[in-house]
C-alpha cells in the first residue's frame, strides 16, 4: 500500500502541470461552496445571536392575537396582524403576583428624513419603538448620547445614524403615520451589540410622543421580566387571565423573532446553494475528463503493470490514489479560498439591498466538514469511473490500444437518453395541459437524457455541421468538426459544463424577465394618468396625504387621486387593503372592471380583484388591527394597481380611514390639463420635491419601473453566473489541453504535411467554438422548454404569463461561444509554438 502511495505521488508531482487547471477548478468549487455556507451561517447566526442577545431579559411577551397568517400586506411580511391590546394593559401586567417588571412597546412606521432627504433604502424596514427604560428589558444599548425624554427628541440606530451622517445634537425629521414630526436626535443606539436590528432601521421615541407620532393608542406588546424564584409557568398562567391578549414563553417569543428576521433570507440561501451545487457538478466533469485522458495515456503503462503480475485493484488504486492527493490539496486550498473569499460573496449578495452581512463571518466544523467531503469525494468519484475501465481491461488489450475512447458511441446509452427525454417532454405536456405541478418533476430527467444522449448529439452536431465549417473555414473547418465527431463522449462531457451554465443563464433570464413583465403588466395596461408620485419605500406607504389636495391646487392640474394601503385579514390571510376614491381614480387608472360598479364603494361596499364576476353580491368581511368590516361586493375588476404590495381588495377611501385610522398615501396619480403639461409638471415636480418620503415619476418612468423591485435580485443573479462561468470555462480550457496533449502526433502530421502554425490555432480555436456553440444552444433549448412549463404551472396571479428575452438570449449563446474561443486560445498557441519533430515524436 505504502508503494502504491508513493508511486501515486510521483505520478502527480511528475504531471502536474496536467492537473493544474484541474485543481484550480475544484479548488473554485469548493471555495464556491463553501463560501456559501458560511454565508448563509453567517447571515442566519448573526441575527439569531443579535436578537437572543437583545432579548435575553425578557422573560415572556403579552401581545394581541394573531388574526391570520401572513401573506401579501405592506409592511413586515413574516408578521401577520394582530389585534390591539387594552391600553391599561401594562399597570395591569405590573401588578400581577410574580412579574419584577413590565415594559410596554409601541411599534409602527417611522422614517427618518435628514435635509429633506428621506434616509435608508433596500430590504430593511422603517421602524418607530418607544425608548424603553428599563434597560433588563430595552433591546437596545446606547452607544453615544442620552435617552429621548421629551416631544421631539429622538435615538437612531446607528446603522440609520451612518447611512444620514448624523451625530447626537443633530436636527432631523420624522415621518409616520400621522405626517411629519420636527426632531432632534439626542443619541445613538446598537441593538444588543449590532449596529441595528436585523433586516430593520430603527426610531426610537419618548413615551410621550408614541401615541401622537405612530398613531397608535395601545401598545404593540409587553415586555415582562419575571421575579427571581417565582414559578414561570404559573406567572404565564396569570398573565393570560388578564386579557383576550396572547402570552408568549419568552424562549419561544426569542425563536420567533429569529425566524421572522432570518426566513426572507432563506430564498437566497436556496439560490447561493443552487449555484453551488451547479459549480461542483461542473468541476465533476472537468475532473471526469481530466482523469479520462490521463488514464488513457498510460494504458499502456497499465498494461505493463498487468502484465508483470499488478492486480486490477492495484491499477485502479493508483489512480484513486492520484485523484486523492489531487483532491486533498485542491480542496484544502479551495476551503481556505472560500473562508477568504466570503467578503467577496457579500458583495455579489449585497447586490439585492440585502442589509444583514456586517459583523465577522461565522465558519463552522459542519460547513467545512461539508465542503471538504464533497470536494474530496467529488473528485475520486470523478477520477474512478476511467480508472476502474482502464483497470478491467485485458493487458494485452491495453498494450496494443491507447485511445482515450471509443469512437462508437453504445446505442444502448442512446437510447436510455431517449427513453429519458421522451418522459420529460411528456411529464412537462402532462403538467401544463393538465396544471398539475407534481408532473413537472419528471421533467427534470431531461439533465439524466442529456448527459446519456450527449455524444451521440455531439456527433450529430458535429458531422451535421462539418459542410457549414468547411463553408466557412475551409480544411480547418473540416478537420475541427471532425476531431469533435472522433472524441464523443470527451465532447459531450465538456459541452456538459457549458451547457449547464447556459441553462441557468436562460431559466433566471426567463424568470426574471417572466416576473417583471407580471408586476408590471396591470401598469402598463391601466395606467391613464400623466403623473405619479410613488413612496419612498416598497413595503410601506410614505406620501404625506396632504400632498395629494396640494397637487389638485395648481392651477394647471386636472384630476388627482390618491392610494393608501392597510393590511386586513380576508379569509384567514393577511392581504393589502386599498382605500381610493371611486370616482377620481377610475379615470387615472383603469381597474377594467367586469361587474359591478365601482361607484358603489361609496355605500360601504368592496371591489375584489378576480376573474369571477359570480362573486358580485356577495359578502366579504376584513379585519383590521382594531376593527372588523363585513362588506358587500359590489364590484370585480380584473386588475390592481401593480407592483408586489399592489392591493386585491378596494374600498373607499373613508370607510379604510374610519377602520384603521388616518393612513400615509401609497400612490398618488395626476392628470394634467391639456397644452400646460410642460409647466405644470414642473409644478408638480417641486412639490414632490419638497416632501420627504415621495418620489416623483412620469407615466413612461412609471411603466419603466414597475418591475424595478427585482432588478436588484437580477444583479445577484448575473453576479453568480459569472462565478458560475469561470468554472465552466476552466473545464473548456482544460479538457482542450488535454486533448491537445492526447493529439500531438496528428498535430505534428498535420504540421509535417504543410499546416501552418496559425491554421493549426485555427483548427482549435474552431473545434472549441463549435463545440460551445452545441453546449449552448443545446442548454438554452433545454432550459427554455422547461423554464416555460415550470412558470405557465406555478408562475400563478404574480407571474401570469412567460416570457422568453430572446435578444440576452441571443448574447448568451454569442458569449458562451466567444468565452469558448478564449479559453482555447491559450493551449492552442502553446501547441503551436512547439516544433515539428517533437510533435511528431510524441508517443500518443
Amino acid at each position: 500500500m505504502s508503494q502504491m502511495v508513493r508511486s501515486a505521488a510521483r505520478s502527480v508531482f511528475a504531471s502536474r502541470g496536467r492537473f493544474v487547471l484541474t485543481g484550480t477548478a475544484i479548488a473554485l468549487s469548493v471555495a464556491f461552496l463553501v463560501a456559501t455556507l458560511v454565508l448563509s451561517d453567517s447571515m442566519r447566526g448573526r441575527a439569531a445571536s443579535d436578537i437572543a442577545e437583545a432579548l435575553a431579559g425578557t422573560d415572556a411577551v403579552v401581545q394581541g392575537v394573531a388574526l391570520g397568517e401572513p401573506g401579501g400586506g405592506p409592511g413586515d411580511p413574516a408578521r401577520s396582524v394582530q389585534r390591539s391590546l387594552d391600553p391599561d394593559i401594562t399597570e395591569r401586567v405590573v401588578a400581577v403576583d410574580g412579574v419584577d417588571g413590565a415594559a410596554s412597546q409601541w411599534v409602527g412606521f417611522a422614517k427618518l428624513v435628514v435635509d429633506g432627504s428621506s434616509v435608508g433604502t433596500g430590504t430593511a424596514s422603517d421602524v418607530g419603538r418607544n425608548w424603553v427604560a428599563d434597560p433588563a428589558l430595552n433591546p437596545f444599548r446606547l452607544a453615544s448620547g442620552r435617552p429621548p425624554t421629551e416631544v421631539g427628541e429622538i435615538v437612531i440606530d446607528r446603522s440609520l445614524a451612518d447611512d444620514a451622517g448624523v451625530a447626537p445634537g443633530g436636527v432631523a425629521q420624522v415621518l409616520t403615520a400621522t405626517g411629519m414630526h420636527d426632531a432632534t436626535i439626542t443619541g445613538v443606539a446598537k441593538f444588543a451589540s449590532a449596529d441595528a436590528a436585523p433586516l430593520q432601521r430603527t426610531i426610537l421615541l419618548p413615551d410621550g410622543a408614541v401615541s401622537a407620532w405612530l398613531d397608535t393608542a395601545a401598545p404593540t406588546e409587553v415586555l415582562v421580566d419575571v421575579a427571581e424564584g417565582a414559578d414561570r409557568a404559573e406567572v404565564l398562567g396569570r398573565l393570560s387571565a388578564l386579557s383576550d391578549g396572547e402570552v408568549v414563553d419568552g424562549p419561544d417569543y426569542i425563536r420567533t423573532m429569529q425566524d421572522a428576521a432570518t426566513s426572507p433570507l432563506q430564498f437566497l440561501n436556496v439560490f447561493l446553494l443552487a449555484f453551488a451545487a451547479v459549480a461542483v457538478l461542473i468541476g465533476v466533469t472537468i475532473i471526469f475528463n481530466t482523469f479520462a485522458l490521463t488514464v488513457a495515456r498510460r494504458r499502456r503503462e497499465s498494461g505493463l503493470l498487468r502484465a508483470i503480475g499488478a492486480e486490477r485493484r492495484q491499477v485502479l488504486g493508483g489512480v484513486v490514489i492520484e485523484a486523492a492527493f489531487v483532491g486533498t490539496i485542491a480542496t484544502l486550498a479551495g476551503l481556505v479560498c472560500g473562508v477568504a473569499g466570503v467578503g467577496a460573496l457579500r458583495w455579489v449578495v449585497g447586490l439585492t439591498g440585502v442589509t444583514l452581512l456586517t459583523g465577522p463571518s461565522i465558519v463552522s466544523t459542519a460547513s467545512i466538514a461539508i465542503a471538504a467531503t464533497v470536494g474530496i469525494a467529488a473528485t475520486i468519484l470523478s477520477a474512478w469511473i476511467p480508472a476502474r475501465r482502464a483497470a478491467a481491461t485485458p493487458p494485452i488489450e491495453a498494450l496494443r490500444e491507447s485511445m482515450a475512447e471509443p469512437r462508437v458511441v453504445s446505442p444502448a446509452r442512446t437510447a436510455s437518453g431517449l427513453v429519458l427525454a421522451v418522459a420529460a417532454i411528456a411529464g412537462g405536456a402532462v403538467a401544463v395541459v393538465g396544471s398539475k405541478p407534481v408532473w413537472l418533476m419528471l421533467s427534470a430527467a431531461i439533465v439524466p437524457a442529456l448527459v446519456l444522449c450527449g455524444p451521440a448529439l455531439v456527433t450529430a452536431a458535429a458531422r451535421g455541421g462539418a459542410p457549414v465549417a468547411r463553408r466557412a473555414a475551409g480544411v480547418s473547418g473540416s478537420i475541427a468538426a471532425g476531431n469533435l465527431a472522433a472524441s464523443p463522449r470527451r465532447s459531450a462531457s465538456t459541452a456538459l459544463a457549458l451547457m449547464l451554465g447556459a441553462a441557468m443563464v436562460t431559466m433566471f433570464a426567463i424568470f426574471a424577465s417572466s416576473l417583471t413583465s407580471g408586476v408590471g403588466t396591470d401598469v402598463r395596461e391601466g395606467l391613464q394618468a400623466d403623473l405619479v408620485v410613488t413612496s419612498a419605500t416598497a413595503d410601506f406607504p410614505t406620501i404625506d396625504p396632504t400632498l395629494a389636495g396640494r397637487i389638485a391646487a395648481l392651477a394647471d392640474v386636472d384630476a388627482v387621486a390618491a392610494l393608501s394601503v392597510a393590511e386586513g385579514i380576508v379569509a384567514g390571510k393577511a392581504e393589502a387593503i386599498g382605500g381610493i376614491d371611486p370616482t377620481a381614480l377610475p379615470t387615472m387608472f383603469d381597474l377594467d372592471p367586469i361587474a359591478g360598479d365601482l361607484a358603489d364603494l361609496r355605500e360601504g361596499g368592496v371591489a375584489v380583484v378576480g376573474d369571477d364576476p359570480a362573486l358580485l353580491g356577495g359578502t366579504l368581511a376584513i379585519e383590521f388591527e382594531r376593527s372588523t368590516i363585513e362588506a358587500p361586493i359590489v364590484a370585480v375588476v380584473a386588475r390592481s394597481t401593480g407592483g408586489f404590495e399592489a392591493p386585491l381588495y378596494f374600498v373607499d377611501r373613508t370607510t379604510l380611514d374610519a377602520a384603521v385610522g388616518r393612513q400615509l398615501d401609497a400612490l398618488v396619480f395626476v392628470d394634467l390639463a391639456d397644452g400646460a403639461v410642460a409647466d405644470a409638471e414642473a409644478d408638480v415636480r417641486v412639490l414632490v420635491r419638497d416632501t420627504p418620503g415621495s418620489f416623483f415619476e412620469t407615466r413612461a418612468e412609471h411603466v419603466a419601473n414597475s418591475g424595478s423591485e427585482i432588478a436588484a435580485f437580477g444583479n445577484f443573479i448575473d453576479g453568480m453566473l459569472i462565478l458560475a462561468s469561470l468554472i465552466a470555462l476552466l473545464g473548456v480550457a482544460n479538457t482542450t489541453a488535454l486533448a491537445i496533449n492526447e493529439r500531438t502526433g496528428e498535430i505534428g502530421l498535420l504540421r509535417a504535411v504543410g499546416a501552418t502554425r496559425r491554421e493549426l490555432r485555427r483548427i482549435v480555436r474552431l473545434e472549441a467554438a463549435l463545440l460551445s456553440f452545441v453546449a449552448a444552444a443545446i442548454g438554452i433549448a433545454a432550459a427554455v422548454a422547461f423554464g416555460w412549463a415550470l412558470i405557465d404551472v406555478t408562475g400563478g396571479a404574480e407571474i401570469p404569463s412567460v416570457v422568453v428575452p430572446w435578444p440576452r438570449l441571443a448574447v448568451t449563446l454569442v458569449v458562451a461561444v466567444a468565452a469558448g474561443v478564449v479559453a482555447a486560445a491559450w493551449p492552442a498557441f502553446r501547441v503551436s509554438r512547439l516544433p515539428v519533430l517533437e510533435l511528431v515524436s510524441r508517443d500518443r
